[in-house]
Order: structure tokens, then sequence, then C-alpha cells
């Protein structure tokens, strides 16, 4: 495989290779291969002899994939057309729509291309002669062109709304145009609105507008809001979707202007997200009566969440006395949960993990160990070739029944392939074998890290095992890669602070380098905040730029300070690590540290000297 991705020639091949179980996945990466470099009929034969001798099966979906845009690349719409009935992909759509065009197959064209057309998204070059060809036979009408930029305003994507609008009459553009500049910048275009009362603005782009700039600029929008309410004719449901909109944004910012723009929110404006938002505001600024009050008004699919149920005793706490918050706080105390330990530390009692390991079904392994998709799992897992693996596991599992997946994760974790124990685990909703979702994998690398960061090992799997469940050839959207997600940039500077070796882009899926990395960075967080451990995590997460904006004003209660942690994924990020702490502890038996020591409370931002 390696030969294949260097273009190197192949070597001759073994009677043994050539009967692996995994061969067919060589074979498929030689016909991709040569895809690039001599597509002719042959090849063409070639691959569609291994696909039929393969359907549906894993080994042949990228190759497939790969021959039917080769196939569209050179025209050959004889091979192409009967065999791509079934596409999914955008481009190979595309492509379909040209080879049914390009062969005269034009009865049901228009419908089918329209269904294309209108989707709010940047169109593929592939598409442009069929479009065009709609637009020449009068199917692209000022109706569906009107549409098809109103569903892009309504996906958010105004630069995109703004071309489709070419297609739209001058007289209806207009208002299209000028809903796109509220979304693409809000400040200026609502400042037009707010000075100019008369000027007629669609109500939905002066919602979705106005929330927005209620996010972006939450205190400029909580100003701006009394000039937008007093423009003319401002329907009442209208006034109140803008009212909710800048009291969510202030309390995102913690302005403590929000507390009294969530008191002016009609009950018509109020759904879960305000509920739980203003209560937040109430506990970021002190106020535990009105928290406890709004609290109270929760539906129960909010108020029986541990959350919940955490925060309205500590409410009572605090407006009644711990002797009242003491039975509440007990409801919870014992749950495998943050909320859980947050309230057990209340009572000073010990946490329970709740640990029920699965039991071992020596049967069901056999069988499991004997289905030829799970050798193939195991075996292209076993050569890093991890996501055909995944498609492997898939495959056999899919539709298995609980009892099946579980033993199917003892076996993912026998193999060491702990991503996939743990999310097979997941899938089933049996949480409580605690050994088998906490593994403790690349020790030597996490020993050593520990020793050059001064951290503890559990804090380093804790993040290891949130940023990435262990997998080494991880890649996230923004391009941080390895067991701890780093972006290839910041390693670097990183190893160059701490005088390591630079990993480069590809260094970054050797542990041995990565987690040292990783843990220098959360060493550098901690001193740079003052060893708050929640507050580093969440740097760590969303970076140092956001968290210096959430920062309070004055010393605060850690728990306080997380739960207003405006982004959810990084709330939920820190959360589950101290979780993920004190579970590690536990697998190795040690005693859990507790929340309340960890948590210090959190400090405002050090002015600079």
């Amino acid at each position: 495989m390696q030969r294949i991705r260097l273009h190197q020639a192949d070597l001759p091949e073994s009677a043994a290779l050539q009967s692996y179980l995994i061969h067919d996945y060589l074979v498929a990466a030689r016909l991709r291969r040569d895809l690039t470099l001599r597509p002719d009929e042959s090849l063409d034969a070639a691959i569609d002899a291994f696909l039929h001798a393969h359907t549906g099966q894993p080994v042949a979906r990228a190759l497939r994939r790969d021959w039917l845009t080769s196939l569209a690349q050179r025209r050959r719409w004889d091979w192409f057309l009967p065999r791509s009935v079934d596409v999914n992909d955008p481009v190979l759509i595309c492509d379909r729509l040209e080879a049914r065009l390009s062969t005269n197959d034009t009865k049901g064209l228009a419908a089918a291309a329209l269904l294309r057309w209108i989707v709010p998204q940047k169109p593929p070059a592939e598409c442009t002669r069929v479009f065009a060809w709609l637009r020449q036979q009068g199917f692209l009408t000022a109706s569906l062109a009107e549409g098809r930029t109103r569903a892009a305003l309504s996906a958010d994507t105004p630069r995109l709304a703004r071309e489709f609008a070419a297609d739209v009459p001058l007289g209806r553009r207009a208002a299209l145009l000028q809903w796109s500049d509220l979304l693409d910048s809000p400040r200026p275009a609502l400042s037009v609105l707010a000075t100019h009362p008369a000027l007629a603005v669609e109500p939905e782009a002066l919602a979705t507008g106005f929330d927005k700039l209620s996010r972006s600029e939450p205190a400029f929008a909580l100003d701006l809001l009394p000039r937008l309410l007093a423009r003319d004719g401002l329907a009442p449901m209208l006034q109140d979707r803008l009212k909710r909109s800048a009291a969510l944004g202030a309390a995102y910012d913690r302005d403590p202007r929000a507390m009294t723009a969530f008191d002016e929110l009609p009950p018509a404006a109020v759904d879960g997200q305000v509920q739980e938002w203003r209560a937040r505001a109430a506990l970021w600024n002190g106020d535990y009566a009105r928290a406890l009050a709004w609290m109270e008004q929760m539906p129960p699919s909010l108020s029986a969440t541990p959350r919940w149920r955490y925060w309205h005793a500590r409410a009572v706490a605090a407006t009644t006395g711990d002797d009242a918050a003491a039975p509440l706080f007990a409801e919870i105390a014992g749950l495998r949960d943050f909320y859980g330990y947050l309230a057990a530390d209340r009572l000073k009692q010990p946490y329970n993990l709740n640990v029920r390991p699965s039991a071992l079904d020596a049967a069901a392994q056999t069988a499991l160990s004997n289905q030829p998709g799970l050798i193939r799992a195991h075996e292209l897992f076993d050569c890093d070739m991890t996501e055909d693996a995944v498609s492997e596991w898939t495959a056999v599992l899919d539709g298995a029944d609980t009892a099946l997946k579980v033993q199917a994760a003892l076996l993912a974790s026998r193999w060491g392939w702990y991503a996939q124990a743990i999310t097979t685990l997941a899938q089933t909703g049996e949480f409580d074998d605690v050994t088998l979702r906490y593994p403790r994998p690349y020790l030597d690398a996490v020993s050593e890290a520990g020793k050059l960061a001064q951290l503890p090992q559990d804090w380093i799997l804790a993040v290891m095992r949130q940023e990435s469940l262990f997998r080494k050839d991880a890649v996230s959207r923004a391009d941080a890669r390895g067991v701890m997600q780093l972006v290839p940039s910041t390693a670097s500077a990183i190893a160059r602070r701490w005088h390591l070796s630079s990993p480069g882009r590809d260094g970054l899926f050797d542990p041995a380098i990565a987690v040292p990395l990783g843990a220098a960075y959360l060493r550098e967080l901690l001193d740079r905040y003052g060893e708050q451990l929640d507050v580093s995590l969440a740097a760590y997460n969303a970076g140092p730029a956001a968290v210096v904006r959430w920062l309070p004003p004055k010393s605060m209660d850690a728990d306080v300070w997380i739960e207003n942690i405006p982004y959810n994924e990084t709330r939920g990020y820190v959360q589950h690590i101290l979780e993920h702490i004190v579970a590690f502890a536990s697998v190795r038996g040690a005693q859990a540290p507790r929340l309340d020591i960890l948590l210090s409370k959190v400090e405002p931002a050090t002015p600079p000297l």
C-alpha cells in the first residue's frame, strides 16, 4: 500500500499475500492508482469485473466512486449511465445529468435537473451545461429562482444567495439583496433600518439579521433594539423574536442587562433555550432567587435533567439553606456525572461510579471472531487503514442487537481498537462498564509527557479521550491532528518553545510525538491561567482569545463559570474531561480526585503590566 501511495512499481506477490484476507484492498488500491495514470478500455473492464465480484462490499466503495468520476471525465457515457443509477454524491449526480443530456435522454431530465438546481449549495461545475439547458428550455421561472434564493438565505449563505438572485427579476430582487446584506453585514444594514423606520424590510430578513447581530455584537444589538422596535407596523410576533434574540445574545455575552431583557420577554417568546439561558444569567449575576423562580418554570424535560436538578438544589441552598438543599443534592449525588460529582461534593459523600463490567460471552466472541467482515476489520486496523476497518465493522454489526454489540466492543478492546470499542458500547446505551470505556493506551508516551509537563497522567489521558477517542489518525475540519488534536502550526510553535523536534504535519499522527506536545500546551495554558484547570481546558478547546472574553469581572465559583460558557461544545468538553479524570483514577484503583479540589474559584483576567 505504501508503494502505491508513492507511485512505485509493484513487486511480485507471494501466494501468502494473494491469500491474505484483505488482499482485495491492495487490488482496489492499484486499480484506483491506475485510473490516475492510464485509464483505458482494459482497465475499465478489470474494474467492472472487480466491482461485480464485490457488489455491496466496503472494499468496492471508493473504487466505484473514483471509476465513475473517471468515466464522466472521459465522457464514457456508455459505461457510466448504467452504473450510476443510485449515485448520491453531488458531483456524480451532476455527471449523470450531463450524461443524460449528452445522450439525448431528456425524458424527465428537467424534473431531475431542477431537483439539483434548487439545492441551496454552490453547484458543482459539472452541472453547468445542464443548468444552461434548463434556462434555454425556459424551465427556470422567476418563481423558482426566487425560491432558490430564499432557500440560500434561510441556509445562511448570503453570498451564494446574491449569485442566485441574478436569476430573479429586478423588481423582486431588491428585498432579497437586502436580506443578504442583513446576514452578511448585519451592523450597518440594521443601523440603516433603525435610522429609517419607514424603509421596507421583510420580517424574516429583519429577524435573522438581528439574530446574527445579537450573536456577533450582543451589546450593540441590545442598544439598537429600542430603535428597531419603534419601526412602523412591526408585528407583535416579530417584536418578540427581536427581544428574544437580544436577551439570548446578552446572556451569551454575560451582560448584566440580560436579566432585564429576559424579564421583558412575553411568555410566547419563552422556549427551552430561553429557559436555560435566563437561569444561567441569574446564576452568573448571583441572583439565586430569580434563578430558582425561573428554574421552577422549566418543563420536566429540562427540570428533570441532572444539570437543572443540581442548580435547583444550589439555588435552594443559597436562598433557604443547606438543610433544605441536602435532600435535593442527595437525589443526584450517586450519578456518574459532572453534576452528580458536584452534588456529592456538597454533601461530602464519596463518588459512585456505578461500575458494572460487561459479562464475556465465549460463544458470541467465537462467532464474532469468525465473521469474515470482522476478521478483515481487524487486519485493516492493524495496517492503520482505520476508515476501511470501520466500514467493514459497520457492515457486519449494523442492526445487531445490544448484547452482540457489547460483545463486539469487548472484542475491539482486546484488539487495542479503543475508539471502536467505546463507540460501539455507546451505541448500546450500556455505560456502566467503566473499565472498557476508559482504557489507558500509549502509556509510555503519556508517562514521558507527564514528566515533561509536570501533569498527572490521568489529565493527559482525559484530554486524549475527549479529543480523539485515542485515534492516532484523527483529523478535524480545522486540520487538528492526532490523539491530542493539535493544529500543525500550533504544534510546531510548542516544539520550538519546549526544544522538541518539529513534528511537521504527519508527525502528529505518532502518539510518541503528539502526546508530549499536547501535554506541553496544556501546561502552558495552566501557567497562563494560574493553574485553573477548567479555564485551561476551555482554552485548549476554544482558544485563549475566546477564554479571555469569558473570564468574570470578579472571583466566581467554578461551577457557575463553567455553566455560563457560551459555546455548548466547550462547556460539554470541560465537563466531560473532568468526568474522565475521575473515571481514569477509578479504573487504576486510585482514590478519585474531588471536583471541589480540582476546581478553584475562577479569577478575573490579570491586567497587563
